[in-house]
């Protein structure tokens, strides 16, 4: 399983050591990385950053959660910054795990409305257990590839979805199916 792990460089400035525990208890999970930069990233050198720099960051950060099959994010201390890595993962069909040392950062998260989230409150002694469970309910979650043709009208249609809204094909079909989901009441999922 690939994932994609997040933070705060604030976090990993508060929590080195656990930030770090995270990390390779991923690993000893059977996950895989995306990206390593929570592991090497020196906080002080990173909020020094210039806007270029800042933009190259946002784009490997992108494409690691798009590698990705679950995304976690350390979210015991505010930020806006890893709210919005959540919502860009989740909106990417990602499996997510919010994870957090107090419930108040993780209250953001409940206007959140999808079945691919999953968060919890952890202290020291119980963070293993929980976040070996989270890791195992988000392989439940992953989703499925489906493959199908279509007509060219079609594929030019999606195509121009794509381009105009800034939406992915796969995303926008499923948005699609996920209404119809809810209209159709004789489904009960």
């Amino acid at each position: 399983m690939k994932v994609y792990f997040g933070t705060s460089p604030r976090i990993k400035d508060k929590y080195p050591k656990l930030i770090g525990d995270i990390y390779s208890l991923i690993v000893k999970f059977g996950g895989r990385h995306t990206s390593d930069w929570v592991k090497n990233v020196s906080p002080v050198e990173f909020y020094k950053l210039g806007v270029k720099e800042l933009d190259s960051h946002q784009k490997k950060v992108n494409k690691a959660i798009n590698l990705a099959d679950i995304c976690i994010f350390e979210v015991s201390l505010h930020s806006l910054s890893i709210g919005y890595l959540v919502n860009y993962a989740l909106e990417h069909g990602k499996s997510v795990i919010v994870m957090g040392q107090d419930l108040k950062p993780l209250t953001i998260f409940r206007s959140l409305s999808s079945d691919k989230l999953i968060s919890f409150v952890y202290n020291k002694s119980s963070l293993e257990e929980k976040l070996k469970k989270a890791l195992s309910e988000a392989v439940g979650k992953n989703d499925v590839r489906f493959n199908f043709f279509v007509s060219p009208k079609i594929l030019n249609y999606l195509d121009w979805v794509a381009k105009t809204k800034r939406i992915p094909r796969s995303v926008f079909l499923r948005g699609l199916i996920e209404k119809q989901m809810r209209k159709d009441v004789s489904f009960k999922a």
